[in-house]
């Protein structure tokens, strides 16, 4: 798009435009694109929700389908954080007056655009917003909040295996009298898990979250600190042999791969290995909250990407039936691993 072609439809025709240019890594392109569309009137949020974040939707599952690698998909993460940029200086003249909110990933959590996607939003939306980055120890953050008390907290998590973080942390700014709304995949499709871990509020996007806080902040709710029990003595275990069962898995996945006349290495290895290793981790987390849907959840999604590269169902169900045997006397947990053999069947 030239610097003076007229941007007919708003946010919904920039946004191809926009994908197509980070499709092909043109920074200068897409950026252009974002200064063009602003000059053209196009709503600042639109292009933050309707523009940008489903361009990274669409990167996303072109790494799961294995059309992006990994390098294309953080070129284009930081084509997005770049966008964003212009967006905020183009509204940088706003003055917030409604409150404070501290904006976080939980730690371990290193998918950062959702989460400055939010504060960006909520700070269009008249709030004074301070964001501090991917992957916020437990400890920092509540040091952060004694230094510079803050009206809500906002945790972003895009997937379940930092759900014991994000409990910790909002946990500790409970006790701080800070109220924390919750967000992203992580916390599954609605706001179950969010209120089992003493969130305030659970937001689908960024919209949503604009919108629940139209109000004002809301006040510290009553919290069943028992709706989520101390970790079991499985958990624990499970913990414990997690680099076991990896392994174990490897040497399976070797064994099936000699019997078909292959070696398992390279590429397939690094996959194999980084595989087994999101199965363990989701099934401690879905132990240490007492819920199985949190493991079939993340199974659905890996059926969909190893369909996408080509990898039988049947080979997943190989990896289940061989932690099964490996887990036999772990009770709770073998109840957990055959819900997901049935959801998989």
């Amino acid at each position: 798009m030239s610097r003076t072609e007229p941007v007919a439809g708003g946010a919904a025709t920039v946004a191809e435009g926009y994908f197509a240019r980070v499709a092909a890594l043109d920074e200068p392109g897409a950026l252009d694109l974002v200064h063009h569309a602003l000059r053209e009137g196009v709503d600042p949020e639109s292009l933050l929700l309707d523009v940008i974040a489903p361009c990274q939707m669409r990167v996303g599952l072109g790494w799961q389908s294995n059309d992006w690698t990994v390098a294309d998909e953080h070129a284009a993460t930081h084509i997005g954080d770049r966008a964003i940029g212009v967006v905020v200086e183009h509204g940088a003249e706003r003055t917030p007056a409604r409150g404070r909110i501290v904006v976080a990933c939980v730690d371990g959590e290193w998918h950062g655009l959702p989460a400055r996607l939010l504060g960006e939003v909520l700070r269009l939306h008249g709030w004074d917003v301070e964001f501090l980055g991917t992957s916020v120890p437990t400890r920092r953050l509540t040091l952060h909040l004694q230094e510079r008390p803050a009206d809500l907290l906002a945790l972003s998590c895009s997937l379940p295996t930092h759900l014991v973080n994000a409990h910790g942390m909002i946990t500790a700014a409970r006790r701080m009298g800070v109220p924390v709304i919750v967000g992203g995949a992580g916390f599954g499709p609605d706001d179950t898990i969010a209120t089992r871990l003493g969130a305030e509020l659970w937001a689908a996007d960024a919209r949503r979250a604009a919108a629940l806080l139209a109000d004002g902040v809301p006040e510290l709710r009553p919290w069943d600190r028992t709706a989520v029990p101390a970790p079991s003595a499985e958990y624990a275990s499970v913990v414990r042999l997690r680099g076991h069962l990896v392994r174990v898995g490897v040497e399976h996945a070797r064994t099936t791969y000699a019997a078909l006349g292959r070696d398992l290495r390279g590429k397939a290895l690094d996959r194999t290995v980084e595989d087994l290793g999101h199965i363990t981790s989701f099934l401690t987390v879905s132990l240490y909250l007492d819920d199985a849907a949190v493991f079939t959840r993340f199974l659905r999604w890996t059926r969909m990407v190893l369909d996408a590269r080509g990898v039988p169902t049947a080979s997943l169900l190989a990896v289940m039936g061989r932690l099964e045997s490996e887990l036999g006397d772990h009770p709770d947990t073998l109840t957990h691993l055959r819900e997901g053999v049935r959801v998989l069947g």
